[in-house]
């Protein structure tokens, strides 16, 4: 997927993503199916009261960040780009609110930044043998922006907080997000 170069934040954007990411709650990864445990995600958003979303015809995205700190050192990389999934899970959104991809001139830019830290490991027994492991956790935060083109200042941004688990399945955590960006986009008024 290509990417729009990234344009300097705003003070407003940068006051939104910090409310965002103070606010109480938990989960950067979220879950569509019952089966996966998503009570630990929080979401919010925030639209500009003055912008008027449904004048949006098309988006293009900024470059995304993700930021891990793992303060275990045994946070081990899945075969699993959150990145990836993240974008593609935004464009689905976008898309079932009327809005189109386009890198020729977009209204929308779209940038989301992943934040996660690993802060400890839980013991787990293993069932099939006296065997101990260890799970690292944590706390991620996954936030999405859309920014107007033309002005550079946000019209949109929305926020999930969770509790992040390494011991998590990959289908698990890309449940996770699903949810938690489905919650996320639910309150986009166009």
């Amino acid at each position: 997927m290509k990417h729009v170069n990234s344009l300097p934040a705003t003070r407003g954007r940068s006051l939104l993503l910090a409310a965002l990411l103070a606010a109480p709650a938990a989960a950067l990864l979220g879950a569509c199916s019952s089966s996966v445990p998503t009570s630990d995600i929080k979401v919010e958003s925030a639209a500009d009261e003055k912008s008027n979303l449904s004048g949006y015809k098309t988006f293009a995205w900024l470059e995304s960040d993700t930021e891990l700190v793992d303060r275990t050192g045994v946070w081990v990389e899945k075969d699993f780009d959150a990145q990836r999934e993240i974008e593609f899970l935004v464009d689905q959104a976008l898309r079932k609110h009327g809005l189109t991809a386009s890198q020729a001139e977009p209204d929308l830019l779209v940038s989301s930044v992943i934040l996660a830290e690993v802060q400890g490991v839980d013991e787990k027994q293993s069932k099939r043998r006296e065997a101990v492991t260890f799970d690292p956790v944590g706390e991620g935060a996954l936030v999405v922006e859309l920014i107007d083109a033309e002005t550079d200042k946000t019209v949109w941004i929305g926020g999930a907080k969770g509790d992040i688990r390494h011991s998590r399945t990959t289908e698990e955590s890309k449940q996770r997000l699903a949810y938690a960006v489905d919650e996320m986009f639910k309150s986009l008024q166009r």
